[in-house]
């Protein structure tokens, strides 16, 4: 049986057990890459959400998961939306302007377990390893990062750690794209700062 992709990260529960909550972080006036829902996004000096491009992949940090955005449209209405389309500007530059663009973000991601796809098949020896995220263009909203399952490996920088396969009847662990857990490996733990991962 062929498994459906589930591309992004999709949080499921804390490693120490409670319910996964978001926080409201603030993007950056023109952003250049869009940041789609389930994306994995980095952190600038600031504090700032950045997306972390829509080519090649992620083999360094990462700060958190994007659950949805807000921001002022064309309109100047401010709308909720499940993603921030690339280029969105506005011009105020207190610590709170009313027209600023706010991403929700997984809050403590590094202590979060997340559901995610790779692009090919992930062996029971990759289990405990680590791994990097193929970027890619948001899909209607939907992010289509996905685990690299080439480049599994010890490699302490990279930024995701496959924890555990999913069996469900919808799950074929044996093929490409099975769905595991995983967890942030090399997280941004203040944002001007890595953590080295394991």
């Amino acid at each position: 049986m062929a498994n459906v992709q589930h591309p992004g990260f999709l949080p499921c529960a804390y490693g120490t057990g409670g319910t996964v909550s978001y926080v409201r972080r603030r993007v950056l006036s023109n952003n250049t890459n869009p940041i789609g829902l389930q994306d994995a996004v980095k952190g600038d000096a600031n504090g700032n959400v950045l997306g972390l491009g829509t080519s090649s992949t992620q083999s360094t940090a990462i700060d958190t998961v994007a659950m949805g955005v807000s921001y002022v449209n064309s309109s100047s209405e401010r709308i909720g939306a499940k993603n921030l389309p690339a280029s969105t500007t506005y011009t105020g530059s207190t610590v709170d302007p009313v027209n600023a663009t706010y991403a929700f973000v997984v809050e403590n991601a590094p202590l979060a377990k997340f559901r995610a796809s790779a692009d090919g098949a992930i062996a029971i020896t990759d289990l405990r390893l680590n791994m990097e995220i193929i970027l890619g263009t948001p899909v209607n909203g939907l992010s289509v990062q996905e685990l690299d399952a080439s480049t599994a490996a010890t490699t302490a920088t990279l930024p995701v750690r496959v924890l555990e396969f999913i069996f469900a009847a919808d799950n074929d662990v044996d093929s490409a794209d099975a769905h595991v857990y995983c967890t942030v490996n090399a997280g941004q733990t203040e944002p001007a700062l890595t953590t080295t991962g394991l």
